[in-house]
C-alpha cells in the first residue's frame, strides 16, 4: 500500500498521518510540546522537540497502520507561521525558535516602517525579529548561517540538506525600501539570512540515512516543499477556487478566502500564495483560538476534563444547550497573546466584561466560545471592506469545527452557511498529503476537490441576526475603551 506521511505541525503539537492515494487516513499520532515564556512578550520552543515529536509519532503510524517504511513513498509538512530558529553552519541550532507568538520585537518592527514611510512589518515579521536577535544577541548572529523557518528546520533534520534554491519568497514581507534598511542595519550584502522556500509541490529532497533512521523510514523518500498551515488548511477544507472562503479553528484561527489579484489590505492582513496556481490566500490570523477554549477548559472545567478526557466537550455542549444567545450580556476577549487580526494590537488581554451575579461558569464558556465567533465575524468584514467582494458560506476545519454546539453558533453569528468536512479534524495534514500527491503525480490541482467531501451543514437562524449585529458591534467598541491601558500594562 502506498502511502504519504503528513504532518500538520501546530503551535502546542504535531499530527502525523498516513494518507493513500484515495485520500484514506490509515493511522494518526499526536504529540504535544510546550511555549515556553522566559519573559514577558517572549514565546519559544525547543527545536529539538520539534524534531523529537515528529520522530515519535511517525513511529507510532508505522507501528499502528502494519505497513512497511518502504511502503511511505512521500513527506510533506505543514507548518506554523513565522517562527525563527537561528542555525550554523553545520546546522547545529544556536537558539530556541522564536514562536509566532513572540511579540519581542515590536520595537523594532516600529523603528523599520518608520525609517521606511510604509506601515508594512509587525513583531511578528521575519525582519524585526532578526533586527532583534542581531542587536540582543550579537555572537550568535555572527555564527547564524541561516534562519530556518519550522518547515526547513524539519526538512534539514529529515535529508540534511540545509537549503535548496528556489524564486519562492515564502510569506516575508518584500519591500525595496525595507531590504534597503535590513542590508544597512545589520551590515549584510543579504540582509535576510533566510533560507531560500521551495514550493509547496515540488521535492525539496530526498530523507537521507540519519533522517530515515530516526524517523524510522528507509532512505531516498521524496520530502516535498510543504506550506505553512494557512494554505494546508485551505486545500483540507476544499478552498482551492476563486471566491472560496473558510475558517480554521485550532491553537490558533483564520480567515482564508481565495483570490485572484493582491489587493491593499488593512492592518494585520496577509496575502499568501496558495497551493493552486495564479490564485492567493487572502487572510489574517486571531492568535488564541482554540487555546482560548482550552484556557477556559482548564480553569472553569478542570475536574471534570481530568475525569473526562475527550469527553469534556460533549459536557460543554450539554451544559451550555441552555445558554441564551448572546450569553446574557457577558463578554470575553480571546487575546492571551495580543491579537493580530482584525485587531492588531500586540499589547491587549483576555477580558471577560460585563460579568452579573447570575453568570455561571457556562455563560462564561461560551462567551470565549462566542468571542471567537466575533473575531471571525472581524475578518469576514474586513475581506468585504478590502476587496469589495462578499462571502456567502464558509468552510470550517480543525478541532474547533467538532463542536456541533459551536458550529451553529458561527452559523448564527456570520448568519451564513457553515459546512465542516470529513476528517476535519485532521484537514491540515490532508491539506499537506494534497501537496505531495500533486509532486508524486497521484492527483492534480484541477481534482484536488475530490479529496475533501462535506459532512455536515450549519444554517443560520436570521431571528439572531440583529442580536448578534448589536453585540459584534458592541465587542468592537470594547477594544477602543481598553487599547490604550492595555498598552501602558503590557509594555515594556
Amino acid at each position: 500500500m502506498d502511502v504519504i506521511a503528513a504532518y500538520d505541525f501546530g503551535t502546542s503539537g504535531v499530527k502525523a498521518a498516513l494518507v493513500t492515494r484515495d485520500a484514506k487516513i490509515i493511522a494518526v499520532k499526536e504529540k504535544a510540546y510546550p511555549l515556553l515564556n522566559p519573559k514577558p512578550n517572549f514565546v519559544e520552543q525547543s527545536p529539538q522537540d520539534y524534531w523529537d515529536a515528529v520522530c515519535e509519532v511517525t513511529h507510532g503510524v508505522i507501528e499502528e497502520s502494519g505497513i512497511d517504511p518502504s511502503e511511505v513513498k512521500g513527506l510533506s509538512f505543514s507548518v506554523q507561521a513565522v517562527n525563527l530558529i537561528p542555525v550554523d553552519e553545520d546546522g547545529n541550532v544556536l537558539y530556541n525558535a522564536i514562536s509566532w507568538l513572540d511579540a519581542r520585537a515590536e520595537k523594532e518592527a516600529e523603528r523599520i516602517n518608520e525609517a521606511v514611510g510604509v506601515e508594512l512589518v509587525r513583531s511578528q515579521d521575519f525582519q524585526p525579529r532578526m533586527l532583534w536577535f542581531a542587536e540582543n544577541e550579537p555572537e550568535l548572529f555572527a555564527k547564524t548561517k541561516y534562519f530556518l523557518d519550522c518547515d526547513s528546520f524539519l526538512q534539514y533534520k529529515a535529508t540534511g540538506v540545509m537549503a535548496v534554491d528556489d524564486d519562492y519568497d515564502g510569506i516575508i514581507v518584500n519591500h525595496p525600501a525595507i531590504d534597503e534598511y535590513m542590508e544597512a542595519s545589520l551590515c549584510l550584502s543579504d540582509a535576510s539570512k533566510l533560507a531560500p522556500q521551495v514550493q509547496a509541490c515540488r521535492e525539496y529532497a530526498k530523507t537521507d540515512e540519519k533522517g530515515a533512521a530516526d524517523l524510522g523510514l528507509v532512505p531516498g523518500i521524496p520530502v516535498f516543499g510543504g506550506m505553512i498551515d494557512v494554505p494546508a488548511a485551505a486545500a483540507g477544507c476544499g478552498c482551492t477556487r476563486d471566491g472560496d472562503a473558510h475558517l480554521y479553528l485550532g491553537s490558533s484561527g483564520w480567515l482564508s478566502a481565495m483570490i485572484d489579484q493582491p489587493y491593499e489590505t488593512s492592518e494585520g492582513s496577509y496575502q499568501l500564495n496558495s497551493i493552486t496556481p495564479g490564485l492567493m490566500i487572502y487572510g489574517g490570523c486571531t492568535n488564541a483560538c482554540c487555546l482560548m477554549q482550552n484556557w477556559a477548559i482548564d480553569h472553569f472545567y478542570k475536574k471534570e476534563h481530568d475525569e473526562l478526557g475527550g469527553g469534556i466537550f460533549d459536557f460543554l455542549a450539554e451544559e451550555m444547550k441552555d445558554i441564551p444567545a448572546g450569553c446574557d450580556g457577558l463578554y470575553a476577549t480571546p487575546w492571551l497573546f495580543g491579537e493580530q487580526f482584525p485587531i492588531c494590537d500586540t499589547f491587549v488581554r483576555g477580558t471577560f466584561f460585563n460579568m452579573q451575579e447570575g453568570h455561571t461558569r457556562a455563560h462564561f464558556m461560551s462567551a470565549v466560545l462566542e468571542s471567537i465567533c466575533f473575531s471571525m465575524k472581524g475578518q469576514i468584514e474586513l475581506y468585504k471592506k478590502d476587496t469589495g467582494k462578499t462571502i456567502t458560506s464558509v468552510g470550517v476545519n480543525g478541532g474547533g469545527s467538532l463542536s456541533d454546539y459551536w458550529m451553529q453558533m458561527m452559523a448564527n453569528v456570520l448568519q451564513m452557511p457553515v459546512h465542516v468536512p470529513e476528517n476535519t479534524r485532521h484537514s491540515g495534514a490532508i491539506g499537506a498529503a494534497v501537496a505531495a500527491a500533486i509532486g508524486l503525480d497521484w492527483c492534480t490541482i484541477e481534482n484536488v476537490d475530490e479529496f475533501v467531501k462535506k459532512e455536515k451543514e450549519f444554517q443560520p437562524d436570521t431571528s439572531l441576526a440583529e442580536l448578534y449585529d448589536k453585540k459584534y458591534n458592541n465587542w468592537m467598541r470594547l477594544y477602543d475603551s481598553i487599547k490604550d491601558l492595555s498598552r501602558e500594562l503590557n509594555a515594556e
